[in-house]
């Protein structure tokens, strides 16, 4: 895990605001259970998710090129924690980031690709749309 590197899921649409946060758009998936929402509820086509300030560095840092170990040693500087701190905590919102999709896992030999047609993550999955 230490090894492995983060990448952005390029389907993602996101930007840097003016004050320096990430925000990512999600776009809802189209399957029946949320069209039948849909006429019963208001849902929104898309969702703007804010990352604050240690989010957005997490995320500008899942390049596909930088590894975990790097990330926590990196945050262990910057904001003065110890090892431990910095580790549980990054690992923690990466596994997050990685269930909701936004964010798959590289592993050696593996190159940073755009995961259009059908492109699977380290873990195996189709990345979503």
């Amino acid at each position: 895990m230490m090894n492995s590197r983060p990448a952005r899921n390029e389907l993602l649409h996101w930007e840097k605001t003016e004050t320096g946060e990430a925000q990512i758009k999600v776009t809802r998936q189209e399957t029946w259970k949320t069209r039948l929402l849909s006429k019963i509820f208001y849902i929104p086509e898309t969702r703007t998710i804010t990352l604050d300030e240690v989010g957005t560095e997490v995320w500008l840092m899942c390049d596909g090129h930088t590894s975990v170990a790097s990330m926590i040693e990196r945050l262990r500087q910057r904001y003065k924690l110890d090892r431990k701190e910095a580790e549980v905590s990054l690992l923690s919102y990466l596994k997050t980031l990685g269930q909701k999709s936004f964010v798959g896992f590289l592993i050696d030999g593996q190159k940073s690709g755009k995961p259009g047609g059908g492109a699977k993550e380290a873990s195996g999955k189709k990345w979503k749309r």
